[in-house]
């Protein structure tokens, strides 16, 4: 005969409520917006071609087109259910037998985009949508369609204000163009106290850090068939490009070595480009320093993040440096590509799982201003590669506590918690999708002071 046990049951009772309300303060907590706002997103100055079409019983048919290299996305009005509010809530996009996932906020309501690109079509197909803890009703739907350049003989700059920046944002864009170059702005000498189990002493520990994230920078692009010759560090000091930028011709020092000698860690090069570098560790040589590899390299299209919509410093100034250079080598041909590995309005974004898409991000009026957006399609192969090159970061891996009893048991307990509360945020699960998304902006347009404004908000 079964015996049940009362007590046990209470404390998993117990247990089980503890867990729910943790993971609605957790559902409630991540998102700094009302979840049930539109996106708001104008394409009238874009180039774009708008499709206005009907969705009746989750299907829709595509329009005709005469070229499929293109992004494209699905405006759509979403809603997801009361189990959306707590579980990850997404829409399953189909075409035959490809399919795409594109997940939303808990507890989303409105306007959303879905990123539509990875499917192949050339027009007439049927599309069906398959909500995740999402109902989608019959209604008139946008197609926002933006016709993509052939990158593969295009030359590629991708500037990274960090070792693994470059990586995060443009892993598959890059290596799928071998006329690519990776120039890093720092050595990624700051940031957490990681290695404390083999260094005491932190000045030896940061040293330590930005000489491994420099070679990082260096021989990681290796993976995705960039030479060492195509990628370079420009050596300047983690955590200090707001403070360059407030006193331009006054160098500064390390956050934690206090070193200011710029080639502590720029004398790691192997690239004959490093040759060219010159001066200090100060705005004025930032910029002089990018200006002078701009014209060395002659980039078609240019991989930068977008000020506007990427929250950390060392991001925002990297890109206002080059907008800077770009102006004092008076380049007005070719294409920006503007990336954010930390989105300014919530740092969780893209939502969801690994391998779903990536969209346009949440909007509520502000004016992001773009040409055209580009989503580089990263198959299920590159998808792994990509997995592989950030692993390839030191900075990216677990703490070396891992190898001491007493650090298994605190990650144990610490990746515990990020199952039950849904915490866990790495760039794995971020940037291994099935795109990379770039606004595209004319580089010529960046001499139009208003848009310039545009792109870079406030400092």
């Amino acid at each position: 005969m079964l015996k049940i046990n009362i007590p046990s049951i209470k404390v998993f009772v117990v247990i089980l409520i503890a867990v729910v309300f943790a993971v609605a303060e957790k559902r409630f907590a991540i998102y700094p917006y009302e979840v049930d706002r539109n996106y708001e997103y104008l394409f009238d100055n874009a180039n774009a071609t708008v499709t206005h079409l009907a969705l009746r019983g989750g299907k829709f048919t595509l329009p005709e087109r005469d070229d499929v290299n293109r992004s494209t996305f699905l405006e759509l009005n979403v809603n997801t259910t009361f189990m959306g509010e707590y579980l990850q809530p997404g829409v399953e996009v189909g075409i035959g037998d490809s399919t795409i996932t594109q997940y939303f906020e808990h507890g989303a309501k409105g306007i959303r985009y879905i990123n539509i690109s990875s499917l192949p079509y050339g027009g007439g197909e049927k599309v069906s949508l398959d909500g995740k803890y999402t109902s989608i009703n019959d209604q008139s739907v946008r197609l926002i369609d933006f016709k993509n350049p052939d990158i593969k003989n295009l030359k590629i700059f991708v500037l990274a204000p960090h070792p693994d920046d470059a990586e995060i944002a443009a892993y598959g864009l890059y290596s799928d163009n071998k006329n690519s170059y990776i120039v890093t702005v720092s050595a990624g000498d700051a940031g957490e106290y990681k290695y404390d189990e083999i260094y005491e002493n932190k000045v030896q520990h940061y040293l330590k850090k930005g000489e491994i994230r420099t070679w990082n920078s260096i021989a990681v692009p290796l993976l995705g068939g960039v030479k060492p010759e195509q990628a370079i560090n420009l050596g300047f000091f983690d955590g200090t490009i707001r403070r360059m930028f407030k006193n331009k011709a006054r160098p500064v020092s390390a956050v934690f070595t206090n070193s200011s000698d710029i080639n502590t860690y720029r004398k790691m090069n192997v690239s004959s480009l490093s040759a060219g570098l010159s001066g200090g560790a100060d705005w004025n040589s930032l910029v002089e320093n990018l200006r002078y590899l701009l014209l060395a390299i002659k980039p078609d299209l240019i991989v930068t993040p977008y000020p506007l919509l990427d929250s950390h410093d060392d991001h925002k100034f990297s890109s206002v440096a080059l907008f800077e250079a770009i102006k004092k080598a008076d380049i007005r041909a070719g294409h920006l590509y503007l990336y954010s590995n930390h989105f300014s309005l919530n740092d969780y974004f893209p939502y969801g799982k690994e391998g779903g898409a990536i969209s346009l991000p949440p909007n509520f009026g502000s004016e992001i201003y773009f040409d055209s957006v580009y989503s580089h399609p990263l198959s299920l192969y590159k998808q792994k590669e990509k997995v592989f090159a950030l692993e390839a970061m030191n900075d990216l891996r677990l703490d070396t506590e891992w190898r001491f009893f007493k650090g298994s048991v605190k990650n144990l307990l610490r990746n515990s918690k990020n199952i039950i509360l849904g915490e866990e945020n790495s760039y794995y699960k971020r940037s291994i999708r099935s795109n990379e998304l770039f606004f595209v902006v004319d580089i010529i347009n960046i001499y139009d002071e208003d848009v310039l404004s545009s792109l870079i908000g406030e400092l």
